[in-house]
């Protein structure tokens, strides 16, 4: 099952409005306290855009040195990366960034992989579109999955889906 909360979390709390302002979406962000080691994992999309190396490169000139100082003397390992074309689902939330991209869920009361383009995502189920149920193969126009159903879900890219520059 899937978490639910990275939006009630300190770090997310603290960093997501600095991004929102330059128009990218935290997906996630993850620390790990190591001794005098800190180090910090931070997933971004940019909004109605293909995420870059130059959003990434923004992001980190823009949280590095706020971090540094906050933590002091400690040393600070900020890597800031993409979702990839099959991130797995950490939060519900994720759902609501990634409408319009295609996922995979697996769905507990249909016992299947249930593949579809998330339509819309609300606070108990999200609305796929275009879905295909593997194990039936089966595929129907639309189906809304609780969210209590989903027990894995990833991000699905198909070459079928983008125009590739066409």
């Amino acid at each position: 099952m899937l978490a639910t909360g990275i939006q009630k979390t300190n770090l997310f709390m603290e960093y997501e409005p600095l991004l929102n302002a330059m128009g990218i979406a935290l997906v996630d962000i993850n620390r790990v306290d190591r001794g005098k080691n800190v180090a910090v994992s931070m997933v971004i999309v940019a909004k109605g855009d293909e995420v870059s190396v130059d959003h990434c490169a923004k992001v980190y000139r823009l949280v590095y040195p706020r971090m540094e100082l906050q933590l002091g003397e400690r040393d600070l390992q900020l890597e800031v990366s993409t979702p990839g074309l099959q991130r797995t689902f950490k939060d519900v939330y994720e759902f609501s960034l990634f409408t319009g991209r295609r996922v995979r869920v697996y769905d507990t009361a249909k016992e299947a992989w249930v593949s579809g383009i998330i339509a819309q995502a609300d606070p108990t189920s999200v609305q796929l579109t275009q879905v295909y149920i593997e194990d039936a193969k089966e595929m129907i126009e639309t189906m809304s999955v609780a969210y209590a159903d989903i027990q894995k879900a990833k991000l699905d890219y198909r070459w079928e889906d983008d125009s590739h520059g066409n």
